[in-house]
């Protein structure tokens, strides 16, 4: 019997060398991974992925990147056992209508152009140098109109004027 023109013997050294090459190319494939232990993954620089309960992944790593969208999840920041929920984070800025603002009154704006604040956001404002230096802004808040704020303004002293269009806000928002 010539073993190189047995068919069967063919078919069985191709399935090996087969699932040899599938092997080799796995392992070479998975080389960043040099760990892999019941719930924990550990990569080449000490870095590590578990899953120590059900429902709560960790990351051990002094930079973390997230890329990509998470439209049905949050982020919990932090290991403490109520740390609050992020479900959206969004920055950018705003631009105010015009405004008379004084000393004795408070005075309100809708900062428009926010895009991403959506009702009951957390909103965090820095004034820019546009805004006119003896006037602050003493409160920011969502609104039901999507990417609108709502700015409480007060003068320092005296009475400003602030022209339409011409002081914009840089804000963060969480939800």
């Amino acid at each position: 019997m010539n073993i190189i023109s047995n068919d069967r013997m063919t078919k069985v050294i191709s399935v090996v060398l087969a699932v040899m090459f599938g092997v080799l190319l796995i392992s070479l494939v998975v080389d960043a991974a040099t760990t892999i232990s019941g719930t924990t993954i550990t990569l080449e620089n000490a870095e590590t992925i578990s899953n120590g309960t059900n429902g709560t992944v960790t990351i051990g790593a002094d930079v973390l990147k997230l890329v990509g969208t998470a439209s049905t999840s949050a982020i919990r920041v932090g290991d403490e056992a109520d740390v609050p929920v992020i479900d959206g984070l969004v920055d950018g800025y705003c631009t105010i209508a015009a405004i008379d603002v004084s000393a004795a009154t408070t005075t309100y704006a809708l900062c428009t152009g926010a895009t991403g604040v959506i009702s009951g956001d957390k909103v965090f404002v820095q004034a820019t140098s546009s805004l006119p230096v003896s006037t602050i802004i003493t409160a920011a808040s969502s609104t039901a109109t999507a990417g609108t704020i709502n700015l409480r303004f007060h003068a320092l002293a005296g009475a400003e004027t602030i022209a339409a269009n011409t002081v914009s806000v840089w804000f963060w928002a969480v939800r």
